[in-house]
């Protein structure tokens, strides 16, 4: 009786390895993060935003139109 439990218990465990390492294969790989970028503060509120999404003036940033148009 014995014996029977070691052998269930091992098949058990080496469909246990199997099983993770199938797994392992399969798992698609992240994509890598997207860099990061500068956050710049508007000079009109003073809310910080990436550069990309701001308004830029003579090295003056906004959040928006507006901004940059009641900062002239």
């Amino acid at each position: 009786m014995g014996k029977l439990i070691l052998i269930v218990l091992g098949i058990a465990f080496a469909w246990w390895v199997l099983t993770r390492y199938r797994k392992s294969l399969t798992r698609k790989e992240r994509p890598p993060a997207a860099a990061p970028e500068d956050m710049v503060r508007c000079a009109h509120c003073g809310v910080h935003l990436p550069r990309s999404e701001s308004h830029a003036n003579n090295d003056k940033f906004f959040c928006s139109e507006e901004h940059l148009r009641l900062h002239r």
